[in-house]
């Protein structure tokens, strides 16, 4: 064995065995090290794709969400502008009337009134009596019409929930005794 200045050390001696002792530490010291720097790079890593994971699940949830209103509000024989994303309805272009509806005339029409009409016209104009919409989905469908945020626990905003409820049939409010209605006088 070679020492530091190049003399040879007797392979059992303490010197030799120092040396070796301090070499082997010095190796695990830096072997250890070398661990501790891999671990904090697999926690990092392990991290990073939970949070990954947990925004591709919100995204997916968010655009599940937007769907579901897109389809909402597109009526039979309606479809959706590939471009645009916006719902094109029948009766949308303003020459043609909905059938069988009331015709309303209004000095103006703001966009709010626009949305609740149309929501009027795809939720309720063939709904089944026993299975009328959702609430929660009419309500959905004003927000992303009128570009309402959800609340935080992902229901329909407020807003979204008044103007759906505004908007519900007085028989519908009447039989699931949810709202009180004024009676007509």
């Amino acid at each position: 064995m070679t020492g530091s200045g190049g003399c040879s050390r007797p392979a059992g001696s303490p010197d030799a065995l120092l040396w070796r002792a301090q070499r082997a530490e010095a190796e695990f010291a830096r072997l250890e090290s070398q661990l501790k720097s891999k671990e904090r790079q697999v926690t990092e890593l392990q991290m990073a794709l939970a949070h990954s994971t947990a925004r591709h699940y919100a995204v997916e949830d968010r655009l599940e969400r937007e769907l579901e209103c897109l389809r909402a509000m597109v009526p039979p024989g309606g479809w959706i502008d590939r471009f645009t994303g916006t719902a094109q309805r029948p009766w949308g272009d303003g020459l043609r009337d909905p059938e069988g509806g009331v015709i309303i005339h209004l000095p103006y029409v703001t966009a709010v009134l626009s949305v609740l009409f149309d929501a009027i016209y795809l939720f309720w104009k063939d709904y089944d009596a026993d299975n009328p919409p959702k609430s929660s989905t009419v309500a959905r469908a004003i927000d992303e019409r009128l570009d309402f945020r959800a609340q935080s626990n992902g229901e329909a905003s407020r807003s979204g929930q008044a103007y759906a409820s505004a908007i519900r049939p007085d028989c519908i409010k009447e039989a699931d005794n949810r709202h009180h209605v004024r009676r007509r006088v």
